[in-house]
Protein backbone atom coordinates (compact mmCIF):
# COMPACT_ATOMS: atom_id res chain seq x y z
CA UNK A 1 0.00 0.00 0.00
CA UNK A 2 2.36 2.46 1.12
CA UNK A 3 4.29 1.78 -2.70
CA UNK A 4 1.92 4.16 -3.77
CA UNK A 5 2.57 6.94 -1.40
CA UNK A 6 5.09 9.76 -2.29
CA UNK A 7 8.57 8.89 -0.23
CA UNK A 8 8.93 11.70 2.82
CA UNK A 9 10.45 14.05 3.08
CA UNK A 10 8.88 15.25 0.14
CA UNK A 11 12.10 16.37 -2.96
CA UNK A 12 11.57 19.12 -5.33
CA UNK A 13 12.30 18.15 -9.33
CA UNK A 14 14.19 20.71 -11.45
CA UNK A 15 10.80 21.49 -13.18
CA UNK A 16 9.07 22.20 -9.94
CA UNK A 17 12.44 24.64 -9.00
CA UNK A 18 11.86 26.04 -12.49
CA UNK A 19 8.20 26.83 -11.97
CA UNK A 20 8.80 28.66 -8.77
CA UNK A 21 11.50 30.66 -10.06
CA UNK A 22 9.09 31.79 -13.00
CA UNK A 23 6.01 32.89 -11.26
CA UNK A 24 8.14 34.42 -8.69
CA UNK A 25 10.00 36.58 -11.12
CA UNK A 26 6.90 37.00 -12.98
CA UNK A 27 5.11 38.25 -10.18
CA UNK A 28 8.28 40.31 -9.38
CA UNK A 29 7.83 42.12 -12.02
CA UNK A 30 4.10 42.78 -12.02
CA UNK A 31 4.34 44.21 -8.31
CA UNK A 32 7.73 46.41 -9.67
CA UNK A 33 5.41 48.17 -12.62
CA UNK A 34 3.24 49.78 -10.05
CA UNK A 35 5.77 52.11 -8.55
CA UNK A 36 5.63 53.53 -12.29
CA UNK A 37 9.00 54.49 -12.42
CA UNK A 38 10.95 51.06 -11.97
CA UNK A 39 11.29 48.59 -14.84
CA UNK A 40 10.05 45.02 -15.03
CA UNK A 41 13.52 44.12 -14.91
CA UNK A 42 14.43 45.54 -11.69
CA UNK A 43 11.61 43.17 -10.20
CA UNK A 44 12.89 40.03 -12.04
CA UNK A 45 16.65 40.91 -10.28
CA UNK A 46 15.55 41.93 -7.19
CA UNK A 47 13.54 38.37 -6.67
CA UNK A 48 16.24 36.61 -7.85
CA UNK A 49 19.11 38.31 -5.19
CA UNK A 50 16.59 37.81 -2.67
CA UNK A 51 16.23 33.81 -2.90
CA UNK A 52 20.01 33.52 -3.72
CA UNK A 53 23.18 32.96 -1.47
CA UNK A 54 23.76 36.59 -0.20
CA UNK A 55 19.21 36.41 0.34
CA UNK A 56 17.47 34.03 2.08
CA UNK A 57 19.82 31.04 0.14
CA UNK A 58 16.89 29.26 -1.48
CA UNK A 59 18.01 28.78 -4.65
CA UNK A 60 20.54 25.20 -4.56
CA UNK A 61 23.79 25.05 -6.44
CA UNK A 62 22.76 21.69 -8.62
CA UNK A 63 19.65 24.19 -9.79
CA UNK A 64 21.92 26.54 -10.79
CA UNK A 65 24.08 24.07 -12.86
CA UNK A 66 20.73 22.79 -14.38
CA UNK A 67 19.99 26.04 -15.53
CA UNK A 68 22.62 26.40 -17.62
CA UNK A 69 20.83 24.96 -20.38
CA UNK A 70 17.94 27.98 -19.86
CA UNK A 71 20.46 30.77 -19.76
CA UNK A 72 21.95 29.16 -23.18
CA UNK A 73 18.43 28.86 -24.60
CA UNK A 74 18.12 32.84 -23.73
CA UNK A 75 21.10 34.45 -24.60
CA UNK A 76 21.01 32.87 -27.68
CA UNK A 77 17.79 34.19 -28.67
CA UNK A 78 18.73 37.60 -27.51
CA UNK A 79 21.73 37.56 -29.46
CA UNK A 80 19.98 36.55 -32.41
CA UNK A 81 17.64 38.97 -32.45
CA UNK A 82 19.95 41.61 -31.59
CA UNK A 83 21.67 40.51 -34.72
CA UNK A 84 18.90 41.14 -36.72
CA UNK A 85 18.67 44.49 -35.22
CA UNK A 86 21.72 44.90 -37.17
CA UNK A 87 20.87 46.17 -40.80
CA UNK A 88 23.36 46.99 -42.81
CA UNK A 89 21.10 49.83 -44.85
CA UNK A 90 20.87 51.63 -42.12
CA UNK A 91 24.55 51.54 -40.99
CA UNK A 92 24.67 53.47 -44.66
CA UNK A 93 21.71 55.43 -44.77
CA UNK A 94 23.22 56.99 -41.48
CA UNK A 95 26.79 56.44 -41.74
CA UNK A 96 28.09 58.27 -38.99
CA UNK A 97 26.59 55.08 -36.61
CA UNK A 98 29.39 52.87 -37.30
CA UNK A 99 32.23 55.80 -36.49
CA UNK A 100 30.36 56.27 -33.32
CA UNK A 101 30.26 53.00 -32.59
CA UNK A 102 34.12 52.70 -33.21
CA UNK A 103 34.63 55.67 -31.45
CA UNK A 104 32.68 55.17 -28.01
CA UNK A 105 34.11 51.32 -27.79
CA UNK A 106 37.62 52.23 -28.73
CA UNK A 107 37.57 54.75 -25.95
CA UNK A 108 35.46 52.72 -23.35
CA UNK A 109 38.48 50.01 -24.00
CA UNK A 110 41.29 52.18 -23.58
CA UNK A 111 39.66 54.23 -20.88
CA UNK A 112 39.02 50.85 -18.78
CA UNK A 113 42.31 49.35 -19.68
CA UNK A 114 44.28 51.96 -18.17
CA UNK A 115 42.31 52.27 -15.15
CA UNK A 116 42.30 48.69 -14.68
CA UNK A 117 45.85 48.40 -15.18
CA UNK A 118 46.45 51.62 -12.87
CA UNK A 119 45.26 49.35 -9.99
CA UNK A 120 47.59 47.11 -10.65
CA UNK A 121 46.46 44.22 -13.03
CA UNK A 122 48.43 42.72 -15.85
CA UNK A 123 48.22 43.93 -19.81
CA UNK A 124 46.44 40.85 -20.44
CA UNK A 125 43.26 41.16 -17.59
CA UNK A 126 43.14 44.96 -18.21
CA UNK A 127 42.89 44.14 -21.77
CA UNK A 128 39.72 41.32 -21.20
CA UNK A 129 38.10 43.76 -19.15
CA UNK A 130 38.01 46.59 -20.96
CA UNK A 131 36.47 44.13 -23.81
CA UNK A 132 34.01 42.93 -21.45
CA UNK A 133 33.11 46.61 -20.96
CA UNK A 134 32.26 47.62 -24.03
CA UNK A 135 29.81 45.18 -24.36
CA UNK A 136 25.69 46.56 -23.64
CA UNK A 137 23.42 44.28 -22.29
CA UNK A 138 21.14 43.26 -25.37
CA UNK A 139 18.53 41.24 -23.17
CA UNK A 140 17.84 44.46 -21.03
CA UNK A 141 18.20 47.06 -23.91
CA UNK A 142 15.49 45.06 -25.69
CA UNK A 143 13.44 43.81 -22.63
CA UNK A 144 13.32 47.65 -21.94
CA UNK A 145 12.22 48.98 -25.41
CA UNK A 146 9.69 46.37 -25.86
CA UNK A 147 7.92 46.74 -22.56
CA UNK A 148 7.75 50.43 -23.24
CA UNK A 149 6.72 50.25 -26.77
CA UNK A 150 9.53 52.55 -27.55
CA UNK A 151 10.04 53.34 -31.30
CA UNK A 152 11.82 56.26 -33.09
CA UNK A 153 15.52 57.57 -33.72
CA UNK A 154 16.74 56.59 -29.69
CA UNK A 155 15.26 53.48 -29.79
CA UNK A 156 16.92 52.06 -33.32
CA UNK A 157 20.02 53.80 -32.67
CA UNK A 158 20.56 52.44 -29.20
CA UNK A 159 19.45 48.77 -30.41
CA UNK A 160 21.98 49.06 -33.23
CA UNK A 161 24.76 50.57 -31.21
CA UNK A 162 24.17 47.72 -28.47
CA UNK A 163 24.30 45.41 -31.85
CA UNK A 164 27.90 46.38 -32.96
CA UNK A 165 29.23 46.85 -28.97
CA UNK A 166 28.68 43.15 -28.31
CA UNK A 167 30.20 42.61 -31.55
CA UNK A 168 33.24 44.50 -30.89
CA UNK A 169 33.62 42.53 -27.64
CA UNK A 170 32.56 39.38 -28.94
CA UNK A 171 34.93 39.52 -31.52
CA UNK A 172 38.43 41.35 -29.20
CA UNK A 173 37.07 38.84 -27.01
CA UNK A 174 37.58 35.64 -28.91
CA UNK A 175 41.08 37.16 -29.46
CA UNK A 176 42.46 37.75 -26.30
CA UNK A 177 40.97 34.60 -24.53
CA UNK A 178 43.40 32.19 -26.31
CA UNK A 179 46.14 34.44 -24.96
CA UNK A 180 45.35 33.91 -21.22
CA UNK A 181 46.29 30.93 -21.70
CA UNK A 182 49.66 31.31 -23.47
CA UNK A 183 52.10 29.11 -21.65
CA UNK A 184 50.03 26.02 -21.33
CA UNK A 185 49.38 26.51 -25.23
CA UNK A 186 52.30 27.98 -27.32
CA UNK A 187 52.35 30.99 -29.67
CA UNK A 188 51.35 27.97 -32.55
CA UNK A 189 48.55 27.01 -31.19
CA UNK A 190 46.77 30.25 -29.75
CA UNK A 191 46.73 31.37 -33.66
CA UNK A 192 45.30 28.00 -34.24
CA UNK A 193 42.43 28.44 -31.65
CA UNK A 194 41.50 31.81 -33.06
CA UNK A 195 41.75 30.92 -36.33
CA UNK A 196 39.54 27.49 -35.57
CA UNK A 197 37.14 30.09 -33.52
CA UNK A 198 36.75 32.81 -35.56
CA UNK A 199 36.63 31.25 -39.05
CA UNK A 200 34.26 27.93 -37.50
CA UNK A 201 32.02 30.26 -36.70
CA UNK A 202 31.36 32.14 -39.84
CA UNK A 203 31.83 28.29 -41.20
CA UNK A 204 29.06 27.22 -39.65
CA UNK A 205 26.86 30.37 -39.84
CA UNK A 206 26.90 29.75 -43.55
CA UNK A 207 26.01 26.28 -43.16
CA UNK A 208 23.38 26.95 -41.45
CA UNK A 209 21.68 30.12 -43.09
CA UNK A 210 21.39 28.03 -46.07
CA UNK A 211 19.66 25.60 -44.42
CA UNK A 212 17.50 28.35 -43.07
CA UNK A 213 16.54 29.54 -46.25
CA UNK A 214 15.68 25.91 -47.82
CA UNK A 215 13.18 25.08 -44.90
CA UNK A 216 11.97 28.78 -45.13
CA UNK A 217 11.53 28.05 -49.27
CA UNK A 218 10.04 25.23 -48.00
CA UNK A 219 7.30 25.98 -45.91
CA UNK A 220 6.55 29.46 -47.18
CA UNK A 221 6.23 33.14 -45.71
CA UNK A 222 3.78 31.69 -42.55
CA UNK A 223 4.81 33.65 -39.23
CA UNK A 224 3.79 30.20 -37.21
CA UNK A 225 6.17 28.22 -39.75
CA UNK A 226 8.97 30.73 -39.65
CA UNK A 227 8.43 31.18 -35.57
CA UNK A 228 9.48 27.44 -35.05
CA UNK A 229 12.16 27.35 -37.72
CA UNK A 230 14.09 30.11 -36.06
CA UNK A 231 13.96 28.60 -32.53
CA UNK A 232 15.05 25.10 -33.63
CA UNK A 233 17.68 26.74 -35.68
CA UNK A 234 18.73 28.90 -32.30
CA UNK A 235 18.79 25.63 -30.56
CA UNK A 236 20.72 23.51 -33.29
CA UNK A 237 23.43 26.29 -33.38
CA UNK A 238 23.84 26.35 -29.69
CA UNK A 239 24.45 22.28 -29.78
CA UNK A 240 26.64 21.86 -32.30
CA UNK A 241 28.56 25.21 -31.39
CA UNK A 242 28.78 23.68 -28.14
CA UNK A 243 30.19 20.19 -29.63
CA UNK A 244 32.28 22.31 -31.92
CA UNK A 245 33.72 23.79 -29.21
CA UNK A 246 32.95 26.97 -30.85
CA UNK A 247 31.78 30.61 -29.13
CA UNK A 248 28.09 30.73 -29.29
CA UNK A 249 27.58 33.87 -28.75
CA UNK A 250 29.27 34.87 -31.28
CA UNK A 251 27.96 32.41 -34.19
CA UNK A 252 24.64 32.96 -32.95
CA UNK A 253 25.26 37.10 -33.53
CA UNK A 254 26.66 36.78 -36.49
CA UNK A 255 23.93 34.12 -37.66
CA UNK A 256 21.04 36.75 -37.05
CA UNK A 257 23.15 39.56 -38.68
CA UNK A 258 23.72 36.99 -41.76
CA UNK A 259 19.46 36.56 -41.29
CA UNK A 260 18.81 40.45 -41.66
CA UNK A 261 21.37 41.30 -44.34
CA UNK A 262 22.05 37.96 -47.00
CA UNK A 263 18.15 36.66 -47.55
CA UNK A 264 18.32 38.52 -50.96
CA UNK A 265 15.08 36.55 -51.67
CA UNK A 266 12.78 37.84 -48.79
CA UNK A 267 12.50 34.35 -48.09
CA UNK A 268 12.95 35.26 -43.62
CA UNK A 269 10.02 36.99 -42.28
CA UNK A 270 10.02 39.30 -39.19
CA UNK A 271 9.49 36.90 -36.45
CA UNK A 272 8.43 38.02 -32.86
CA UNK A 273 9.63 35.01 -30.56
CA UNK A 274 6.88 37.34 -28.02
CA UNK A 275 5.72 34.99 -24.68
CA UNK A 276 7.98 32.19 -25.24
CA UNK A 277 11.15 34.91 -25.45
CA UNK A 278 9.36 36.41 -22.61
CA UNK A 279 9.70 32.93 -20.64
CA UNK A 280 13.30 32.61 -21.04
CA UNK A 281 13.79 36.43 -20.49
CA UNK A 282 12.27 36.44 -16.95
CA UNK A 283 14.62 32.94 -16.16
CA UNK A 284 17.67 34.58 -17.42
CA UNK A 285 16.84 37.68 -15.00
CA UNK A 286 16.06 35.82 -12.31
CA UNK A 287 18.99 33.48 -12.82
CA UNK A 288 20.97 36.68 -12.79
CA UNK A 289 20.11 38.19 -9.73
CA UNK A 290 20.80 35.17 -8.23
CA UNK A 291 24.33 35.11 -9.09
CA UNK A 292 24.63 38.67 -7.85
CA UNK A 293 27.65 39.06 -5.51
CA UNK A 294 27.71 42.04 -3.16
CA UNK A 295 29.54 41.49 -0.19
CA UNK A 296 33.13 41.43 0.37
CA UNK A 297 33.42 44.44 -2.38
CA UNK A 298 35.56 46.61 0.19
CA UNK A 299 38.93 45.82 -1.49
CA UNK A 300 37.43 46.69 -5.09
CA UNK A 301 34.15 48.87 -4.87
CA UNK A 302 36.11 52.13 -5.73
CA UNK A 303 37.80 49.87 -8.81
CA UNK A 304 34.26 49.51 -9.80
CA UNK A 305 32.83 52.65 -9.04
CA UNK A 306 35.94 54.22 -11.09
CA UNK A 307 34.98 52.30 -14.09
CA UNK A 308 31.16 52.44 -14.19
CA UNK A 309 31.95 56.41 -14.20
CA UNK A 310 35.10 56.10 -17.07
CA UNK A 311 32.91 53.66 -19.19
CA UNK A 312 29.89 56.21 -19.25
CA UNK A 313 32.03 59.35 -19.74
CA UNK A 314 33.34 57.35 -22.88
CA UNK A 315 30.16 56.77 -24.12
CA UNK A 316 28.77 60.30 -24.28
CA UNK A 317 32.11 61.58 -25.70
CA UNK A 318 32.34 59.18 -28.29
CA UNK A 319 28.02 60.27 -28.52
CA UNK A 320 28.26 63.73 -28.29
CA UNK A 321 31.51 64.36 -30.77
CA UNK A 322 30.81 61.75 -33.70
CA UNK A 323 26.98 61.40 -33.02
CA UNK A 324 26.21 64.91 -33.79
CA UNK A 325 26.93 63.85 -37.27
CA UNK A 326 23.63 61.75 -36.80
CA UNK A 327 21.38 64.80 -36.74
CA UNK A 328 20.94 64.03 -33.29
CA UNK A 329 20.11 66.71 -30.65
CA UNK A 330 22.33 66.71 -27.66
CA UNK A 331 19.33 65.52 -25.51
CA UNK A 332 19.37 62.37 -28.17
CA UNK A 333 22.76 61.59 -28.04
CA UNK A 334 22.72 61.99 -24.33
CA UNK A 335 20.13 59.64 -23.89
CA UNK A 336 21.55 56.99 -26.38
CA UNK A 337 24.67 57.31 -23.88
CA UNK A 338 22.70 56.34 -20.63
CA UNK A 339 20.47 54.05 -22.41
CA UNK A 340 24.15 52.15 -23.46
CA UNK A 341 24.54 51.68 -19.65
CA UNK A 342 23.55 48.13 -18.51
CA UNK A 343 25.91 45.29 -18.49
CA UNK A 344 24.34 41.76 -18.04
CA UNK A 345 23.78 38.84 -20.23
CA UNK A 346 26.46 38.79 -22.64
CA UNK A 347 28.99 40.26 -20.11
CA UNK A 348 28.33 37.73 -17.65
CA UNK A 349 29.15 35.05 -20.46
CA UNK A 350 32.20 36.11 -21.46
CA UNK A 351 33.29 36.12 -18.09
CA UNK A 352 32.01 32.38 -17.60
CA UNK A 353 34.11 31.96 -20.32
CA UNK A 354 37.16 33.37 -19.17
CA UNK A 355 37.26 31.14 -15.89
CA UNK A 356 36.39 28.04 -17.46
CA UNK A 357 39.01 28.40 -19.89
CA UNK A 358 41.86 29.15 -17.47
CA UNK A 359 40.07 29.08 -13.23
CA UNK A 360 43.59 30.75 -12.49
CA UNK A 361 43.62 33.24 -14.40
CA UNK A 362 42.49 36.72 -13.63
CA UNK A 363 40.46 36.35 -9.79
CA UNK A 364 40.77 40.00 -9.23
CA UNK A 365 39.65 40.93 -12.51
CA UNK A 366 36.59 38.18 -12.55
CA UNK A 367 35.93 39.85 -8.55
CA UNK A 368 35.54 43.64 -10.12
CA UNK A 369 34.03 42.90 -13.31
CA UNK A 370 31.16 40.96 -11.93
CA UNK A 371 30.69 43.88 -9.30
CA UNK A 372 30.66 46.02 -11.87
CA UNK A 373 28.16 43.73 -13.60
CA UNK A 374 26.08 43.65 -10.67
CA UNK A 375 25.18 47.43 -10.02
CA UNK A 376 24.76 47.97 -13.71
CA UNK A 377 22.39 44.99 -13.76
CA UNK A 378 20.39 46.70 -10.76
CA UNK A 379 20.49 50.61 -11.98
CA UNK A 380 20.96 49.83 -15.91
CA UNK A 381 17.47 49.08 -16.50
CA UNK A 382 16.01 51.98 -14.60
CA UNK A 383 18.55 54.24 -16.84
CA UNK A 384 17.98 52.31 -19.87
CA UNK A 385 13.98 53.50 -18.72
CA UNK A 386 14.32 57.09 -18.63
CA UNK A 387 16.61 57.41 -21.06
CA UNK A 388 13.96 55.85 -23.88
CA UNK A 389 10.89 58.16 -21.41
CA UNK A 390 12.53 61.08 -21.41
CA UNK A 391 13.03 61.69 -24.83
CA UNK A 392 9.09 60.93 -25.51
CA UNK A 393 9.27 57.47 -27.49
CA UNK A 394 8.03 55.46 -24.98
CA UNK A 395 4.52 54.64 -25.19
CA UNK A 396 3.87 51.64 -22.20
CA UNK A 397 0.53 51.96 -22.57
CA UNK A 398 0.68 50.13 -26.07
CA UNK A 399 2.25 47.19 -24.90
CA UNK A 400 -0.73 45.22 -24.12
CA UNK A 401 -1.05 42.64 -26.87
CA UNK A 402 2.05 43.14 -28.54
CA UNK A 403 3.28 39.49 -27.44
CA UNK A 404 0.31 38.31 -29.38
CA UNK A 405 1.66 40.37 -32.64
Amino acid sequence: MTQFLPSFPLHTTPLISFAFILLLGFIAGELVKYTRFLPKIFGYIAIGFLIGPDGLNIVTHSLLVNSKIFIDISLGIILFELGRHLDFSWLRYDRALLPTSITESGLTFVLVFLVLHFFGLSWLQAALGGTIAIATSPAVVMTVAYDLASVGPVTRRTLILTSLNNLFALVIFSFLLPISNAHNLGILNIFMHIFYRLFGSMILVICLLILMKLLARLTGKQKESQFILFLGIVLLTIGIASILNLSTLLTLFILGVAARNFDHEHLLMEVNFGWLARIFFILLFVITGVYLKLGTVSNIIWIALTLIFIRLIAKITGLFFVGKYSRLTKKQSLAISFALTPMAGVAIGMTTMLTDFNPNFGTQLNQIISFVIALLTIIGPVVTQLAFLKTGEAYPMQTEGRYNE
